[in-house]
């Protein structure tokens, strides 16, 4: 579906672009920093222990209202959708884990982590991934794609990826040892005229925004 006003993105990676070899190389470094811890917080790229890490993700699910599949986009070990399982349930929802992400290592993690949906997770690459079917729940981070092509990735989240009826979730986080806040996702959205319905910030800086669209 595409949101009226917005122009119709081409098919994921069939418009030739490649992500720069710098930013792939910072990406693809990361599954080597998580594993190098053994806490799954930790492996997921989070340092600010477990009542941070509930009080700055939970809010995730403020999206979420009825029982359906759930992406993760950069998923890493799971562990994060394994929170949110537990979390919804806890609300009354039951959600179904999907996951992706571009280290095969992290994506063997989250595979064990959830035994009886190995299927339900893929290796690749955030941009230019063709999902083999669409999802009611889609979670994805600013940062997964270069920041002066979010506003194209977002359109093809929307249109290849979010089935009819389902929501895209986009998160950002800050950094408490930098003291930067999480990236203004609702301003950014709206000043690119994709029609916002609703939005949610955690820690005090905020540290983590969290804003969905609809379809």
């Amino acid at each position: 579906m595409i949101m009226p006003g917005l122009k119709q993105p081409q098919p994921s990676g069939s418009d030739g672009m490649i992500l720069p070899e710098e930013f792939l190389r910072r990406i693809n470094a990361l599954e080597a920093a998580y594993l190098i811890h053994t806490d799954p917080i930790l492996q997921s790229g989070f340092g600010g222990g477990e009542e941070r890490w509930k009080s700055e993700r939970e809010p995730i699910l403020e999206a979420v209202s009825l029982d359906g599949d759930f992406l993760d986009i950069g998923c890493a070990n799971g562990y994060l959708l394994e929170c949110l399982i537990k979390w919804s349930l806890e609300r009354g929802i039951t959600l179904s884990p999907y996951g992706l992400d571009i280290g095969p290592r992290l994506i063997e993690l989250a595979r064990k982590r959830f035994p009886q949906f190995k299927d339900h997770f893929f290796v690749g690459n955030a941009w230019n991934w063709i999902p083999p079917r669409k999802f009611k729940y889609v979670y994805t981070l600013d940062d997964c794609i270069p920041e002066k092509i979010l506003e194209e990735y977002i359109k093809r989240l929307l249109h290849f990826v979010v089935e009819q009826g389902g929501t895209l979730i986009v998160g950002a986080y800050g950094s408490v040892s930098e003291n930067r806040p999480a990236s203004n996702l609702a301003e950014f959205l709206d000043d690119m005229g994709f029609p916002i319905s609703g939005s949610v910030s955690a820690g005090e800086l905020p540290t983590a925004r969290f804003a969905w669209i609809k379809t």
